[in-house]
């Protein structure tokens, strides 16, 4: 598993092949927030423009369109991703959720796959979110799945389609099944990026404003 170019783009048109997981993609049918309780959930405000810290001036950004000073549970505003000039919208609302300690961004999906969604493993502060690899839970869950691990994805419901651009991973189970998967399953993926193994590591966004001065490279 080597990456060759940032994958956090995989979402929906996949321009940037050669990820984690080649050009896999992961997306559920239902929301894993549906039904969810909010209690426990402090995530701060995230609107406002991220960079990858110590990229220099032409390191990935993330806009977070959210309401200004917004902490609800579910917050409406696009999503965008730009690397290298290339723009991708990765969905136009985010909900949290904390599932055994460990906290999931759930994007919805705009088209060309509109009204599915994307969880991907994240921590975040005022100053800082980071991405567990930047890929969807469930595609670090098919790699982790090739060596020891307390989990299968097979007791999920589940398909994988071929696509010209890579493979398409689609989970039809319902929102509870969902989770009580994610409980059992994300703290191996927490531990893998904590000790940034092989190219396991949490990706980290750091906020900036878009005419302020870029750091120089680490």
């Amino acid at each position: 598993m080597r990456a060759r170019r940032w994958p956090f783009l995989l979402a929906a048109t996949c321009l940037l092949a050669g990820g984690l997981a080649g050009c896999t993609d992961a997306i559920t049918v239902w929301p894993v927030a549906q039904g969810v309780s909010v209690d426990g959930v402090d995530v701060p405000p995230l609107a406002g423009h991220w960079r990858v810290a110590g990229g220099g001036a032409d390191a990935p950004t993330l806009d977070v369109g959210h309401v200004p000073g917004e902490r609800g549970q579910c917050r409406g505003g696009r999503v965008t991703y730009t690397e290298n000039g290339n723009v991708s919208e990765l969905g136009d609302q985010t909900c949290f959720i904390d599932i055994g300690g460990s906290l999931v961004a759930e994007l919805r999906s705009v088209a060309p796959m509109a009204g599915f969604y994307r969880q991907y493993l994240v921590r975040a502060d005022t100053e800082r979110i980071e991405v567990c690899t930047g890929l969807p839970v469930w595609v670090i869950f098919a790699e982790l799945q090739k060596g020891p691990v307390g989990f299968a994805l097979d007791t999920l419901q589940y398909t994988v389609r071929d696509q010209e651009i890579g493979d398409l991973m689609v989970f039809i189970s319902r929102p509870q099944p969902l989770r009580e998967f994610l409980e059992i399953a994300l703290p191996e993926a927490v531990a893998l990026c904590d000790r940034a193994a092989d190219d396991f590591k949490w990706i980290a966004f750091e906020r900036y404003e878009p005419d302020e001065p870029p750091a120089a490279p680490d």
